[in-house]
Formats: C-alpha cells, sequence, structure tokens
C-alpha cells in the first residue's frame, strides 16, 4: 500500500466520526487543524533556516520565472533576508532557498 492510499484509508476511519459532530465542535476541530498545521509549518522553516548562515550565498526560483542569487544578510523570524548583486533586498522563504555552487 502507497502513501497515499494509507492516507486514503485513515481518512476514511475519520469520516463516521466527523459526521456526528455538532457545528461548534467542528468549528472547535477546525481550529485545532489550522494550528496544528502552522506548527508543523513553523518547524519546516526553522529546520529549512538551519542549513544556512549568515553571509553565505544563496540563489532561489522567483515568481517571476528568474533565478535570484544573492548573499543572506538577516535571519528573521519567518523569511530570510538576502541582498542581491543589483543591490535589491529581499524576504524569501527558506524553504524555496539552495546553496549557489557559483
Amino acid at each position: 500500500m502507497n502513501n497515499l492510499d494509507n492516507t486514503a484509508t485513515i481518512i476514511r476511519e475519520f469520516e463516521p466520526l466527523i459526521e456526528k459532530l455538532s457545528f461548534n465542535e467542528l468549528r472547535i476541530l477546525n481550529t485545532m487543524l489550522v494550528e496544528r498545521m502552522r506548527l508543523i509549518h513553523k518547524a519546516g522553516a526553522l529546520f529549512s533556516m538551519s542549513q544556512f548562515t549568515i553571509g553565505e550565498r544563496v540563489a532561489w526560483d522567483g515568481s517571476d520565472g528568474l533565478v535570484h542569487v544573492g548573499i543572506i544578510i538577516r535571519m528573521n523570524r519567518k523569511t530570510v533576508s538576502v541582498r542581491t548583486g543589483d543591490k535589491q533586498y529581499w524576504n524569501v522563504s527558506p524553504q524555496l532557498l539552495r546553496k549557489d555552487q557559483g
């Protein structure tokens, strides 16, 4: 059984339980799920950030389709501040960064 099949099986097991919940109970469950997702995302960002150091040269694919390269100048709570060669400053999610070999 692959991971996707396993996930679908687990979700199907929860369906009967969820159907019995009231609107208020569903709202509480939603709050708990969103908080759990935020925690997982934050842990991922912290792990990704721990792979880099200030002064390190990094690259990332921008939403404009271009590859940007720069130097890490600051580690923020959720992002990494990077200065590019053309003196632009970017706040980039650490999950998008990779070490630049150039």
